[in-house]
């Protein structure tokens, strides 16, 4: 089976992307309409559910680097958040959230949507940041 070049899925991402494929708890795009490479991107999660989460809009900034899908996105929440899988200056740790592990059909879409739902499932978390505190 041939390889879709990097490019060209970014794009096939993109283009989902900005269709709003899904309920609406997620969205990405380009951070640059102008960023030819695909490389920097923006996202919103909208908080689960039942959840220290709930109703919360966050914003993360996605890195698809040039090994990328070989290599998974570098994932950073830009809005601040208290979670075991994030570091203290927002990074996030993609090994807590793919249970399976990265591979390289895999998607920016199933990034967060493992995200969004290790938000959910968060045990022992306690009281968040104000909306709109940023990292």
């Amino acid at each position: 089976m041939a390889e879709v070049p990097r490019n060209f899925k970014l794009l096939q991402e993109l283009e989902d992307g900005e269709k709003g494929v899904g309920d609406g708890s997620l969205s990405w795009g380009l951070e640059k309409d102008d960023d030819m490479t695909l490389t920097h991107w923006n996202a919103t999660i909208i908080g689960p559910p039942r959840c220290p989460f709930e109703n919360r809009i966050y914003q993360l900034h996605i890195e698809a680097g040039p090994e990328y899908p070989h290599v998974p996105p570098k994932i950073r929440f830009r809005t601040r958040i208290i979670v075991n899988f994030v570091n203290s200056s927002g990074q996030v740790d993609l090994k807590a959230v793919l249970p399976r592990g990265w591979n390289k059909s895999m998607t920016i879409k199933d990034a967060l949507k493992s995200i969004w739902s290790s938000m959910q499932k968060a045990k022992g978390v306690g009281h968040q940041p104000n909306d709109g505190v940023m990292f």
